[in-house]
């Protein structure tokens, strides 16, 4: 047997998965592009740059586990609360707010060293689907995280499922704190100005962003101009929500 590696039809595989990557344009704004880095979310809205391999790639990780495990399990509700618009998924394991993600971190990891953004989405669809169904809030979510490498030691993938268990005030807080997002996105957006570099995001979202290159030539461009943001500043963006 002969193998005969053929990279002129992986490109066209990749093409065709890029293809299905951005989809349609979801309504503005929108939960994830409010708790995500409010740059890449603005330039991926208004100045997208072409989808890189990795992002193909991942993204087609991410819709085949949806299609294989969740399908039969899947209920979706979207809708709009108080101007932002949202897309929940309900897991029927347990009927409540459910998200699957995978991720390249150890399942060695503690739930608190996880992205940060993936309680804030829980917390803002809690919130959200409460409010849209006009029912009391069930302050519970349910998070399944596959973690393709596992432990780093065979076997692996690994899938955790994980039980949220939220106080009323804490999901009010975060929701504040996404309306005061949606305020800044918006108020940019009308300025048809690009958010400030890292200003409204997590240190770890700039790994592998497409943007960051973007974002570290106009930071050298304000540094330039002595318009840096005091780090305090900086810090109080990344709080997260207690």
């Amino acid at each position: 047997m002969e193998w005969v590696e053929n990279p002129i039809t992986a490109a066209r595989m990749l093409d065709d998965i890029k293809r299905e990557v951005r989809g349609k344009p979801k309504p503005l704004p929108h939960v994830t592009e409010l708790i995500n880095c409010l740059t890449r979310s603005y330039y991926n809205r208004f100045k997208p740059l072409p989808v890189t391999d990795f992002e193909a790639l991942i993204f087609m990780v991410g819709i085949g586990l949806e299609r294989v495990l969740l399908r039969p399990h899947k209920q979706n509700l979207g809708g709009e609360v108080e101007g932002i618009h949202f897309e929940a998924d309900f897991l029927d394991y347990g009927q409540i707010v459910g998200e699957l993600k995978s991720t390249r971190l150890s399942a060695k990891k503690d739930p608190g060293q996880m992205p940060q953004n993936w309680r804030k989405q829980a917390l803002s669809y809690v919130y959200a689907v409460s409010r849209y169904l006009k029912i009391p809030m069930q302050e519970a979510a349910m998070l399944a995280v596959l973690h393709l490498m596992g432990e780093y030691n065979p076997p692996f993938p690994t899938l955790k499922v994980w039980d949220l268990k939220f106080e009323a005030e804490e999901v009010i807080e975060n929701w504040k704190w996404l309306k005061g997002r949606k305020d800044i996105y918006l108020a940019h957006i009308a300025e048809n100005k690009v958010p400030r570099q890292f200003t409204y995001n997590e240190p770890y979202e700039c790994e592998n962003c497409p943007y960051k290159m973007l974002c570290e030539a106009n930071q050298m461009l304000d540094d330039m101009k002595g318009g840096a943001v005091p780090s305090e500043e900086h810090s109080r963006e990344f709080k997260p929500v207690v």
